[in-house]
């Protein structure tokens, strides 16, 4: 290039040998074989280290690699968990020797007769026993299974609306603007009136148009398992124990349907027909006291069989039968009570 008369202006740079050439002289050799002297002194050192830690953990039982640090680490793993391929592994393992139960398993109440359970048996409450006249003439027990106190109150809420829900007929229904007959046509134009624009005489905005949300037929009940109602009852019958009384039969004690009997006759066991709710419960057909009871306003008559929880929870007083009382006791009642008594 410079015989041709072309300059470069890159700055010239010393001559240097290559990177890895061997130098020429032998005064640039010596500092080289120096080095690589202590390279080899310190390998040696090192060889001889990892050998004898080798020897030492052969003579303890156990396999070193001399190739690699990680060894050594696997050695004192193998030395923590032998015979486990991990520590979670070798725990669960000591815990599965100790209580027997696989890794996931919840153990069981050490006293299972301490678990709760959905019912009790309520505290036998004393009831006293009238005749026809109002005179005590002896003494009942009324202890009923009932839910525990903590679960008592939503359980008998809960029957409560099971009950009032079935009572709604859900027919309620309305017409939506798509079921209003008519408004097919635009009412006017939709400029230059003055008024809104309306594009149908049935929009819900005006009067005759459709309903927004109204109502439509739908069923308002809820599910409630038959025990859960039992129980339910009991707990609101064991609740209102304060105001049960219990009569004689009242079979052939009215000769005649006369409302007057039934007031007189409820006023002497220790009721207010005219100021109280009072629930009357019997046993059998008595259709003089039903008649002579239906024209009484407060008045609420019924079975044991088919007790309603919206006219327990809302009586003053209940008046029971005897033989009316115990058929609920063996209804409501604990079982193994009552198959200990037939017994």
């Amino acid at each position: 290039a410079l015989s041709k008369g072309v300059t470069s202006s890159a700055p010239m740079l010393p001559a240097t040998p290559a990177y890895g050439a061997l130098p020429s002289s032998p005064e640039e050799r010596k500092p080289r074989r120096m080095s690589t002297m202590v390279m080899v002194l310190c390998a040696a050192a090192c060889g001889v280290v990892i050998g004898l830690s080798a020897a030492h953990f052969q003579s303890s039982g156990l396999s070193l690699s001399v190739r690699a640090p990680s060894a050594m680490v696997g050695a004192t793993r193998q030395l923590n968990v032998a015979g486990f391929a991990s520590r979670q592994q070798k725990e669960a393992v000591e815990k599965f020797k100790e209580t027997g139960l696989r890794p996931g398993v919840k153990p069981k109440s050490p006293e299972p007769e301490t678990r709760k359970g959905r019912s009790i048996v309520a505290d036998a409450v004393n009831v006293d026993v009238k005749d026809f006249d109002g005179n005590v003439v002896g003494s009942d027990s009324l202890a009923l299974k009932v839910a525990r106190p903590e679960t008592a109150k939503g359980l008998v809420h809960r029957y409560l609306r099971y009950a009032r829900n079935a009572l709604r007929a859900g027919t309620a229904s309305t017409l939506t603007r798509g079921e209003v007959r008519g408004g097919g046509k635009k009412p006017y134009r939709q400029k230059k009136t003055g008024n809104a624009r309306q594009g149908s005489k049935r929009t819900p905005l005006r009067p005759g148009g459709g309903v927004i949300f109204g109502p439509k037929p739908r069923d308002f009940s809820i599910d409630m398992n038959q025990k859960e109602r039992r129980i339910a009852m009991a707990t609101a019958l064991q609740s209102a124990s304060e105001d049960v009384i219990v009569i004689e039969d009242l079979a052939g004690k009215f000769d005649s349907p006369k409302t007057k009997d039934m007031t007189s006759f409820l006023t002497r066991v220790g009721t207010k027909p005219s100021e109280e709710k009072v629930l009357l419960v019997v046993e059998g057909q008595k259709r003089n006291a039903l008649l002579s009871a239906r024209n009484i306003d407060r008045l609420r008559i019924n079975k044991p069989t088919s007790l309603k929880i919206i006219d327990v929870l809302g009586a003053d007083k209940i008046v029971i039968e005897k033989g009316a009382f115990d058929t609920m006791k063996g209804i409501f009642g604990p079982a193994p009570v009552a198959a200990a008594e037939a017994a």
